[in-house]
Order: structure tokens, then sequence, then C-alpha cells
């Protein structure tokens, strides 16, 4: 008979990430009305079928920090129907943040066979990221698992190079500590970000100990506008944005794919295009 357990069947992960919603409906950026370009990639995620277990938000949410952005965000994600849940992005306002989102800001999630960590990459009034003392403490805590469960370790900010010169700079500066901790936490199987506003998809090799599986590295297209990949300067991609479907299955085992929403791809003539930053 099969078994019933929770830890015996994988987990389907909706990755959302860099909405730059506004309070007042209709706002733009970059030429581009988040919120209409939010709405259709959750359309498109629900046509879709697929009924993910939880939603998974990694920061921006909004671009103005107001608490409508938040309140707003909520109403929209409400449909798909799975636990939201959230981390700040360098765009969010803390107090307005966790006043609204507090109940889906838990930093531990504790689902099935797997664990997710979120960690908070945000610094004040700074585009840059930087995992204060905390966050360590609390990677090595929850990391720490004893009961079978595999980890992801979510946040805002890359903690490795885009290979984009005016992008890295904005990365976790001290992600050497973060890789220093994870070498002793080998549950940990994969590390998603989102700021990048483009798709990435690479391995960590830990050099001990030996024969230990590499990490998997995941970045998410926005939900608006997309970012040049490999691009000296401020540049916008004229790519479709989309999300990011991650299961996570009882061994350990990754599967992940990016959807992008080809319907709202930005025409050949969206002012975005002239854009040297926002």
């Amino acid at each position: 008979m099969p078994s019933s357990s929770p830890h015996s069947r994988p987990i389907v992960l909706a990755h959302l990430t860099d909405m730059h919603l506004f309070a007042d409906s209709g706002g733009t950026l970059l030429g581009v009305d988040t919120e209409a370009s939010f709405r259709g990639v959750l359309q498109h995620l629900l046509d879709s079928g697929d009924a993910p277990d939880l939603v998974l938000a990694t920061g921006d949410l909004s671009q103005d920090g107001r608490p409508e952005s938040y309140t707003r965000f909520l109403g929209m994600v409400a449909p798909l129907g799975a636990p939201v849940h959230v981390l700040p992005g360098n765009h969010d306002v803390r107090a307005p943040f966790q006043a609204v989102l507090a109940a889906h800001a838990a930093p531990v999630i504790d689902q099935g066979p797997w664990r997710i960590i979120l960690l908070d990459s945000t610094l004040p009034d700074d585009e840059g990221g930087r995992l204060a003392p905390d966050q360590f403490d609390l990677l090595r805590t929850a990391g720490q698992v004893e009961d079978g469960r595999h980890v992801l370790v979510a946040m805002h900010h890359n903690p490795v190079p885009m290979h984009s010169a005016w992008l890295d700079p904005m990365r976790i500066g001290n992600a050497d500590a973060l890789f220093a901790v994870l070498d002793a936490l080998p549950r940990v199987r994969a590390l998603l970000w989102g700021h990048v506003h483009q798709a990435g998809d690479s391995l960590h090799v830990f050099d001990h100990p030996p024969g230990r599986a590499p990490l998997r590295m995941l970045s998410t297209p926005s939900t608006c506008f997309q970012f040049t990949p490999l691009s000296e300067r401020f540049s916008i991609d004229p790519v479709a944005p989309g999300y990011r479907w991650i299961t996570l299955h009882p061994d350990g085992r990754l599967d992940t794919r990016v959807v992008r929403v080809a319907a709202l791809a930005p025409a050949p003539d969206h002012p975005s295009h002239d854009s040297t930053g926002y």
C-alpha cells in the first residue's frame, strides 16, 4: 500500500518575484503597468491548471513601499488558493511590509520533505544586499535539520555574480560568508533569488566533503520588465515576464522550469527599451 506520509510526495512551488506594485492602481515603471503585468502572469499560472502547494514571492513586491501596494498584492494572489510566503527586497519598505505581510513572512517553512528558509538580504536605503549576523544565525540553526528534510534557501539579492557590470555591485556583499556557512549544512540543496530580473540556473560545487552534491542556484524572471543578461550598462531585455515552477522531491532532487508569458512581451517600440535606469 502506498505511504500516506507527507514526506512521501513532491512539493510544488510557484516562484514569483519583483512585481514592483504601486499603492495606486495603474502605476507604471519604465513604461510598464506593473499591476496589469502581474495580473497577466497570475492568470497564466491559473490557466495552466497546475496547482502549487505554496507560493513564494522573493521581494520588490512594491515599488513605492506603501501599505496599499502590499494589500493589493495579497488580493491578487488569493485566487491561487495556496499558502503565500514572502520576503523583502530593496524596494520594499520594512514597516509597511511587516504591518501588512507579517503573517506571510515566517522565516522557516516546513512543507513535507523540505524546509524552506527565507533570508532577509536587504539594507536600509541601499540597493545592494548583505546578510546581517542574525540571518547567519537563522541559517545555521534552521539549516541543521534532523528529520531527513532537505533545505531550500531563498533571498532577494543574488549571492553570485550574474556577469553584468552594472548589476553585480548590488549582489550580496558578504556572499563568501554565506557559502562558508552553507559548507557546513549538507542538507541545503538549492539557493533561490529574485532581484536580477532574469532567469539563471547554475551549480555551486563544494570542495568538501568529497562527493557532496552540488548546490543548485536559481534566479527567476520578474513579473514585469527584464534586465538584459551580461550587459555592461543598464539595459532592458525585450523578453516576456514570467515565473518559475519548482518541484521538490522527497529524495532531495529538484526539477524546475521557467514559464514566460508571451502575450505580455513588450512591443518593439516600447519606451522602456531606451531607459538608463529606474
